[in-house]
């Protein structure tokens, strides 16, 4: 754990790839901590146990858990985490929780850094290899479906509208029964492109047990390398946004993961500019 902390240099990613290895209690601290990055080096050992809900001997496990050897090295992660966000370090209060008091200038510069964050926290997370092995897969399959659940769902619908503009071998179920009576027909020329934030969602575990059964390929992006979705994947790309699973709403997690859409899009398209529908313009009567 201490290696993958050296690595990713942020204790927040650290966090979410170790999340789906976290006792219940210890999700509930992860929760928190997620939601409220900048109060928690604020906050005793014996504070934060409250506001979790949980023991002070439970966050103890918990700072264990992601590679920490004390509650103070954790806090101090934290706040290097916090320092490190770009443009945290000129005004910290603008990657907080957006506030009803707020006003409307503060609230539009806090979702506009979340969100930026969120792209270069994506940006971080990115195996360049992978992007490439997913477009290889892309162009040699017959067929590519785009499938999610929930707010993934329109990340699933806005992928296929991008590629349909260039192929025709990309398509859109939102329906999860018809999904899983699609997967059951696939075949080894054929892709599943799956986007959950969480990983987790009961839809994707049954489709990827059942593109198991046959040679189909299972692509997800999701947030979390450890989920259960993830195990069942034969590729999988990292979204960014430091949130938790019930957090997949937000319009940072959704940008994220349109932003790997876009870069799968343009790659693929350089790949295959022969087979990719962009055609001139019609010549217009009498130009000939």
């Amino acid at each position: 754990m201490e290696g993958l902390r050296s690595r990713t240099d942020d204790i927040f990613s650290t966090l979410i790839h170790s999340y789906n290895n976290l006792t219940k209690s210890e999700t509930k601290v992860a929760d928190y901590i997620l939601r409220h990055k900048q109060q928690v080096p604020l906050q005793s050992i014996s504070g934060l146990a409250a506001a979790c809900e949980v023991s002070e001997a439970t966050i103890s496990r918990f700072c264990h858990s992601v590679g920490c050897q004390s509650f103070n090295e954790f806090k101090l992660a934290v706040v290097h985490a916090n320092s490190s966000s770009d443009a945290a370090a000129t005004d910290t209060d603008l990657y907080s929780t957006v506030l009803p008091t707020d006003s409307v200038e503060q609230k539009c510069r806090k979702l506009c850094n979340i969100s930026t964050n969120a792209l270069h926290q994506t940006l971080k997370e990115l195996d360049f290899g992978r992007i490439e092995e997913a477009v290889e897969i892309f162009s040699e399959a017959g067929s590519v479906y785009c499938f999610g659940q929930g707010n993934s769902s329109i990340i699933a619908e806005d992928a296929w509208g991008r590629f349909t503009c260039v192929t025709p071998k990309f398509h859109y179920i939102s329906n999860a029964n018809l999904q899983y009576d699609t997967a059951r027909l696939l075949g080894k020329h054929d892709v599943v492109l799956y986007f959950s934030f969480s990983g987790s969602v009961r839809e994707l575990k049954e489709v990827g047990k059942i593109l198991k059964q046959s040679e189909a390929k299972l692509v997800l992006v999701t947030r979390f390398p450890n989920s259960p979705g993830a195990e069942l994947a034969d590729l999988v790309l990292i979204c960014g946004a430091h949130e938790a699973p019930h957090q997949q709403g937000s319009i940072a997690a959704k940008i994220s993961q349109l932003f790997i859409v876009d870069v799968l899009f343009h790659e693929y398209c350089s790949r295959n500019r022969i087979t990719s529908i962009y055609q001139e313009p019609l010549p217009l009567p009498g130009n000939r």
